[in-house]
């Protein structure tokens, strides 16, 4: 049988004092003389006392749990959000709190049912309710890339889609590509918007035609294919293809082949998420590396910043690497930057 917590009352009649003079003894509160507070402090350590956490949590209003919220109803980068969640409780652990994995709730009457003190939101969408119904509860958030509909809320965490997109886009060029499209997705994620607003950019200052196809983000690969095909099928189709979601190029790589193309000879493919897919395809796919795993540790780091009052910088861009892999010609892998 485990040993019978000792409690407060147990250390006040040993000591000799009350239980109140224990109580400020040991939470630094109230008048206690210094060899007082000394005396309880050694017969508290004698008998083996520890503080009852779900008690000091109560008097602080603060539950040391916090929450993570994935996207609803996507599944497009399961293996991206698991590594940033186990990343993120590894954090939280390491600074005494619990991680809870939310259900995609939306409002602040079903958030209730959940004693987290804040809570890490991935992909928001524009005008995100979940980040709306933890406002309305008072609790502190940190969105894994930013809110659209929010362009004043500071507290996020993301890549540099911009300058990745760039990155992908300059190496399929420098590869031997003329006619570089973009298959993007039918949803309102800040990461996409940035990809396709950097690829318009980047073609614009070569004076080239946009190719753009949008692929239905819960069809995955079959949209994906789809929307490739509708650019492979056209009158001057590209000899290049990037697209932000690996799951997307998955189903680009599906489409080439349904067609008869050689990947890369007849066309190159880049993705804007690195996984084991896209690293295991045949051919293996170029992929920007977002690092998932530091983005969790940082978001962690400024949840806790928030709950606790103390100074934090945000927004925060972190570092991404690109992999060159044998479906953009380069076959040694090359890392752009490296985590944070």
């Amino acid at each position: 049988m485990p040993a019978q917590r000792v409690t407060i009352a147990e250390v006040a009649r040993s000591a000799g004092v009350s239980p109140t003079t224990v109580s400020h003894a040991l939470n630094g509160k109230g008048v206690v003389r210094a060899a007082t507070r000394a005396h309880v402090l050694r017969t508290a350590q004698r008998l083996g006392y520890l503080p009852n956490s779900a008690a000091r949590n109560l008097r602080s209003g603060r539950t040391a749990t916090l929450g993570l919220m994935l996207p609803a109803d996507d599944l497009s980068g399961i293996e991206y959000y698991l590594q940033l969640a186990s990343a993120a409780a590894q954090a939280a652990f390491a600074r005494e709190h619990g991680l809870l994995l939310l259900p995609p709730v939306g409002s602040a009457d079903e958030l209730r049912r959940f004693a987290v003190d804040g809570a890490i939101v991935c992909d928001p969408f524009a005008s995100d309710p979940r980040l709306g119904a933890f406002e309305a509860l008072g609790l502190p958030t940190v969105a894994v890339e930013r809110d659209l509909g929010r362009p004043e809320e500071p507290w996020w965490i993301a890549a540099d889609n911009l300058k990745n997109t760039r990155a992908a886009l300059d190496h399929l060029e420098v590869a031997g590509a003329e006619r570089v499209a973009f298959v993007t997705g039918d949803v309102s994620w800040s990461w996409l918007d940035d990809s396709l607003r950097a690829y318009r950019r980047w073609a614009r200052e070569r004076g080239a035609r946009p190719r753009i196809a949008t692929a239905r983000k819960t069809m995955l690969e079959r949209g994906a294919a789809a929307a490739a095909g509708r650019l492979l099928d056209g009158p001057d189709p590209p000899d290049a293809i990037f697209t932000p979601p690996d799951r997307f190029a998955i189903g680009v790589l599906r489409a080439a082949q349904e067609r008869g193309l050689r990947v890369p000879d007849d066309l190159m493919i880049a993705a804007g998420v690195d996984s084991s897919q896209v690293r295991l395809a045949d051919p293996p796919i170029t992929a920007i590396d977002l690092y998932p795993g530091a983005t969790g540790r940082a978001a962690v780091d400024m949840l806790l910043a928030r709950i606790e009052g103390t100074p934090v910088a945000a927004p925060q861009i972190l570092a991404a690497g690109l992999h060159l892999r044998a479906s953009t010609v380069g076959t040694s892998p090359f890392v752009a930057a490296s985590p944070a």
